[in-house]
């Protein structure tokens, strides 16, 4: 089995693995995807080195965790089909 490089741009996803970023609002206030303590994930205003805010591309498992809750990931409920974004565990962690 060849061994999965965990660092330096993934051409099919877009991402660089292992690198923070902040998922950012185009709307006029430009705020940042922060998540909260109860699996939510909200706008907030961007705060300078708030991890609640930062956010990784797993290269392994190819998905986004959270910088601060590092075992959580996004999800979109209902199969993909709703219109906000969630954190859970690892278990559920999936492309749609």
């Amino acid at each position: 089995m060849e061994e999965q490089a965990t660092s330096g741009l993934n051409a099919k996803f877009g991402f660089h693995m292992n690198r923070p970023f902040y998922i950012q609002s185009r709307l006029p206030m430009k705020r940042v995807a922060e998540a909260k303590g109860n699996n939510n994930i909200s706008l907030m205003r961007y705060t300078k080195n708030r991890a609640a805010q930062k956010w990784v591309f797993d290269g392994v498992s190819k998905t986004i965790r959270n910088d601060n809750w590092k075992n959580y990931y996004i999800e979109i409920p209902s199969n993909g089909g709703a219109n906000n974004l969630k954190i859970t565990g690892t278990k559920n962690s999936r492309w749609w």
